[in-house]
C-alpha cells in the first residue's frame, strides 16, 4: 500500500514543496516545486499566493501534509526534569521556561524533544522549543485557506537533521547547519541522537556572513561541551538551506571551523528517484528540507510538532471516517459469518450426536431386551457389556473347560470302526453337548451311548431321540451329553 506525503517548507520569502510517494519497496518523488514569494515585502500575502499556485500546479489529492516554518521564529532551551512522563513534562515546561523567556507562557506554543534514550532512568534531558502564538497563527490561517490541515508543523532544518541522525553511526558526531536568508540554525548530532538546537540571526548580504556564523557556532559548542560534559568531536559539518547560494560560503565554514564540510543532498544520499511535472529544477539546498519533511512523516521520526490541537482525535476520525466505516462493516460481516458458521457446525454436530445416540439405543435394546428404560445408552451399554464379560469369565473358570477338538478325539477313540457312525451335528455348550447323526441299527445307538459314557468329562449321556429314516436303512439319533 502506497502513501503520498507533501512536505511544504515555508521560508521568509519562498515556499518549497516535495511530493513523496512511499511504498513497501521504495520511495519516489512524484513532483516538486520552488516558489519565490511574489511580494517579498508582504510575506503573508506572498505565502497565500504561493500556496494558491501550489494547489494549481501540483496534484495534491490523497496526500498527507507536513509543514515547516523558519527556525528563526523559535526559542530553544536545554532542560533536565526529574521524571519521564510526557504529560508531566508538558505541564511543567511553561513554568520552567517562563523565567528565561521575554514572553508570557500563555502567549507561547511549546513542544519538546527528548535527548537521552528511553532507558535513562527517571531523569529526562530535553530540548524545548517555543514560538509566539501570534507568529504561528498566520501560517496556520494561510494553510487553512487552501484546506490544508498538516499532520505536523515543525521548524525548518529539523527534518534534515533527523534524517542525518537516522543514517549516522553511533560513534559518529557531526554538525548540521541550516542556512536561511536571515538565520543560521545549528543542530548538534552526537551519534544518532540530536543534542542541541540553536538559531542565530545573520545579515542578509554581507561578505562576513560565514565568519559571523562560525564565531557564534564556536561559542555555542564551547558552552555546550562545558555544560553537557560530552567529549564531542564532530567529524564533519553538513550544510544545507537556501542561504547557501553564495559561492564560497561552504569553503569559508571549512576554514573557520577546521572541519570538512559536505552538502546534505538527501535525495542523493538515499538514492531517491525524482520526477517533476511542474518543470522546476532540483536544487538540493532548496529541496532538502521539504524532502526530509516527507521522509520524517513516512518514517515516523519523533520530532517537534506545533500543530497538536485538542481535537486531534476528532481530526483523525474525520479524515479516516470512510475507511473506518468500511473496515467496521467488513469486520462485522466477517464476525457474522463466523458466528453463523459456528451455529451451523453446532447444529450439525448435535444432529450427528442424536443420530448416534438413537443407533446406540437400538443396539442396546436388541442386545439386552430385558432392559426397558434407557436414559444414557453408551455408559449403560458399557456397564452391561462389562457385566456379561464377568459372567462369561466366571462360568469359564467354574465349569470344565474342554476343547472341541478333544471331544471329537475322545468320541473317535471310544467308537470302533466296526460301528457305522455318521455325525451330522455337534453342538458344544458350557453345560452340555448335543450330538446328532446316523447309524445302521438301534443296537448301534445303544452301543454308542454306552461307549460315550466311558469318556472322562461326560457325566451322563441320554438318548433324546432315535428314529428309522424313510429309506429304512439308517437310524437317525440325537444324544444329549451332560458335562
Amino acid at each position: 500500500m502506497s502513501r503520498k506525503v507533501l512536505g511544504i517548507d515555508i521560508r521568509n520569502h519562498s515556499l518549497t514543496a516535495v511530493l513523496l510517494n512511499s511504498s513497501l519497496r521504495e520511495y519516489r518523488v512524484d513532483d516538486y516545486i520552488h516558489l519565490p514569494f511574489s511580494d517579498p515585502d508582504d510575506p503573508e500575502k506572498g505565502l497565500s499566493a504561493a500556496l494558491e499556485t501550489l494547489t494549481e500546479n501540483m496534484d495534491l489529492s490523497g496526500s498527507d501534509y507536513v509543514v515547516s516554518i523558519p527556525a528563526g521564529h523559535f526559542t530553544f532551551r536545554n532542560l533536565q526534569v526529574p521524571f519521564n512522563n510526557s504529560k508531566k513534562i508538558r505541564m511543567v515546561l511553561p513554568f520552567e521556561l517562563e523565567p528565561t523567556l521575554p514572553y508570557a507562557a500563555e502567549d507561547l506554543v511549546i513542544d519538546f524533544h527528548t535527548l537521552n534514550g528511553p532507558a535513562a532512568g527517571d531523569q529526562t534531558e530535553l530540548v524545548a522549543a517555543a514560538i509566539e502564538k501570534k507568529q504561528l497563527a498566520p501560517y496556520i490561517e494561510a494553510l487553512a485557506s487552501i484546506k490544508i490541515d498538516p499532520e505536523r508543523l515543525t521548524l525548518s532544518g529539523l527534518p534534515t537533521a533527523l534524517c542525518l541522525a537516522n543514517q549516522a553511526d553511533l560513534e559518529e558526531d557531526q554538525l548540521f547547519i541550516e542556512i536561511d536568508e536571515a538565520h543560521g540554525t545549528l543542530f548538534v548530532l552526537a551519534g544518532d541522537r540530536l543534542q542541541l538546537i540553536r538559531s542565530f540571526p545573520l545579515p542578509t548580504a554581507s561578505p562576513s556572513r560565514a565568519k559571523l556564523l562560525c564565531a557564534q557556532i564556536q561559542q555555542t559548542l564551547a558552552a555546550f561541551q562545558e555544560s553537557a560534559g560530552l567529549n564531542f568531536e564532530p567529524l564533519e559539518v553538513v550544510v544545507s538551506g537556501i542561504g547557501l547560494d553564495e559561492t564560497h560560503m561552504a569553503a569559508e565554514i571549512t576554514g573557520a571551523l577546521d572541519i570538512p564540510v559536505k552538502a546534505a543532498s538527501i535525495a542523493d544520499r538515499l538514492d531517491i528517484p525524482l520526477e517533476s511535472y511542474t518543470g522546476s529544477p532540483w536544487i538540493p539546498v532548496q529541496m532538502d528540507n521539504a524532502l526530509a519533511l516527507a521522509l520524517m512523516e513516512v518514517e515516523g521520526f519523533d520530532s517537534l510538532n506545533f500543530h497538536k490541537g485538542q481535537f486531534a482525535a476528532q481530526k483523525f476520525l474525520s479524515k479516516h471516517k470512510s475507511p473506518l466505516i468500511k473496515t467496521g462493516i467488513l469486520a462485522a460481516a466477517v464476525l457474522a459469518l463466523m458466528f453463523f458458521n459456528i451455529l451451523m457446525e453446532t447444529y450439525t454436530v448435535n444432529k450427528q450426536v442424536r443420530r448416534i445416540n438413537s443407533q446406540m439405543t437400538q443396539i442396546f435394546k436388541t442386545t439386552f431386551p430385558e432392559v426397558k428404560t434407557i436414559r444414557y445408552p453408551y455408559p449403560e451399554m458399557q456397564a452391561k457389556m462389562l457385566e456379561a464379560k464377568k459372567n462369561a469369565v466366571f462360568q469359564a473358570e467354574t465349569g470344565p473347560h474342554i476343547r472341541s477338538i478333544d471331544i471329537l478325539n475322545s468320541i473317535s477313540e471310544k467308537i470302533p470302526e466296526s460301528i457305522t457312525l455318521n455325525l451330522t451335528r455337534l453342538v458344544i455348550q458350557p453345560e452340555n453337548i448335543l450330538i446328532s447323526g446316523t447309524t445302521d441299527t438301534f443296537n448301534s445307538v445303544d452301543d454308542i451311548k454306552s461307549r460315550l459314557e466311558q469318556i472322562q468329562h461326560f457325566e451322563k449321556v441320554t438318548i433324546s431321540s432315535a428314529n428309522m429314516d424313510r429309506s429304512g436303512n439308517e437310524v437317525r439319533f440325537m444324544l444329549k451329553v451332560e458335562l
